[in-house]
């Protein structure tokens, strides 16, 4: 069984999708250390030639508390879907975007992981990927566990024999060292396909949505496979 561990994200950018795609079971990371600046609550997208942030506000965001011990604060629903129309009307799939987000958006709690738990299921609807989505924090926890460590446990309780990561985690993790606990290891590199968008110059990754709003579903499915599956073979 081929799974992928990651932390959740708030829309992010296609290579996130790739990886998603590329295992048949997906975990959300959500037990993790919350993360300031980083992708957990926002992300980028288009307002003609500018990249901006689109983002959900958290409530006393701390490092120093798991990301499924976060709350969101209220979400000003139509305020959020009038600036995507008013950025993206001339998108010819602005439509669907538009829609995608609306059910995203109107979320009905106020937890920070089940928030983007229901927003990476309603996206992968919407890209027909069928990878099976978990949580590690619905697995058993050994806190002495730390690092890498905590994934070839999760990998163990998920009876999973390959381990696929994003292009970053070549600085993080070796092919050795997953050998050695049964494991092979491959990373997803994703090729950046350029599309029509409102700026002058093609803006690779930007949010999902940026993607969604100028592809058709088959565009979107070319997209996603577009990628280079690095393993220990070709290293």
């Amino acid at each position: 069984m081929k799974i992928a561990i990651n932390q959740p994200y708030f829309i992010p950018y296609i290579g996130y999708w790739q990886l998603i795609d590329s295992v048949d079971t997906f975990a959300i990371a959500d037990n993790y250390n919350y993360i300031k600046q980083g992708w957990i609550n926002r992300n980028r997208i288009l307002e003609g030639n500018t990249v901006r942030y689109f983002n959900i506000k958290v409530d006393h965001a701390s490092q120093n508390r798991l990301i499924c011990d976060h709350r969101i604060k209220p979400i000003d629903k139509d305020l959020n879907l009038r600036q995507l129309k008013n950025f993206y009307h001339s998108a010819p799939y602005c439509n669907e975007g538009i829609e995608l987000m609306d059910r995203i958006l109107s979320f009905g709690g106020d937890n920070l992981a089940d928030f983007l738990y229901e927003s990476i299921c309603l996206v992968c609807d919407y890209l027909q990927i069928e990878t099976r989505i978990v949580r590690t924090s619905d697995f058993e926890q050994d806190p002495e566990l730390k690092f890498t460590d905590r994934i070839y446990d999760y990998c163990r309780q998920m009876g999973a024999d390959t381990y696929h990561n994003l292009i970053g985690g070549t600085k993080l993790y070796t092919f050795e060292e997953f050998e050695a606990h049964g494991l092979k290891l491959a990373f997803i590199d994703t090729v950046f396909v350029p599309y029509p968008q409102s700026s002058e110059s093609f803006e690779p990754g930007l949010s999902i949505l940026d993607v969604i709003m100028h592809n058709s579903a088959e565009e979107i499915q070319q997209i996603l496979k577009s990628y280079r599956l690095i393993t220990a073979e070709q290293d």
